[in-house]
């Protein structure tokens, strides 16, 4: 069940004079002890993609982006919008339609490019779109994957390197963005998925920090980024 509902809009830079308006819904799903926020982290992943270069090489794959633990989708609709390549957001299955609310909202941004569906990281091998859908990691791989705010758990590090290994393109130039708000407890997690990406065969290329506004956010305002390949890649050229 689906009780109050605000529509908020951000205005998301994409490196000209006029930024983008990203309009966002966020109801609050009490039946399944859930709600749909936008948590800092977002915005300030939303915020650098246009800084960011990606390179999307001729691909047959359903997925050019694939984005982990969306939330309301704040990060996905400025991808596609930017990007202008077909991009599915996940979550767990009660926040899907939250998702593809949102992708509504923004039609007129981002045309027909986005899919919202649901991923078990605990069992990645498939995802299921809202449609019905099934897209199998054995044939539909991503050549980008972006997670903001996705690891608040001991379980978390785990789960989401099982993800990414699983579901990112082998190609040179397939990219990982991550963003994640430095609050103290979730350090070691932090520390644990970097250990888990590096020893599954990626390396941090690009590493930041920002720090987002304390009137515009009541989360931890610190975020650190971080864009990651695959090291062969990287190291011979293949």
């Amino acid at each position: 069940m689906v009780v109050d509902c605000m529509t908020r809009s951000f205005l998301v830079p994409r490196g000209s004079d006029v930024p983008l308006e990203i309009k966002i819904a966020e109801p609050a799903l009490r039946a399944q002890g859930l709600s749909l926020t936008t948590w800092t982290s977002s915005f300030v992943l939303a915020s650098l993609l246009h800084k960011l270069p990606v390179d999307f090489p001729p691909s047959s794959s359903p997925i050019q982006v694939l984005e982990l633990g969306a939330g309301t989708g704040l990060v996905g609709l400025t991808a596609a919008a930017l990007w202008n390549v077909p991009i599915v957001l996940t979550d767990l299955a009660p926040i899907v339609p939250g998702l593809a609310g949102n992708v509504k909202l923004n039609d007129s941004l981002v045309k027909d490019r986005v899919r919202c569906g649901s991923l078990d990281w605990a069992a990645p091998d498939n995802l299921t779109l809202q449609t019905g859908e099934t897209y199998s990691a054995d044939t539909s791989k991503a050549c980008v994957i972006l997670a903001a705010d996705t690891v608040y758990s001991e379980e978390h590090p785990e789960l989401l390197s099982k993800a990414i290994l699983r579901w990112l393109d082998r190609g040179s130039s397939s990219r990982v963005i991550l963003t994640y708000p430095l609050r103290v407890a979730y350090l070691d997690q932090i520390r644990q998925l970097w250990e888990l990406l590096e020893a599954g065969g990626l390396e941090a290329i690009q590493e930041g920090r920002e720090q987002a506004s304390a009137d515009d956010w009541d989360d931890e305002g610190l975020c650190e980024w971080s864009v990651w390949a695959w090291k062969r890649i990287q190291e011979n050229g293949e």
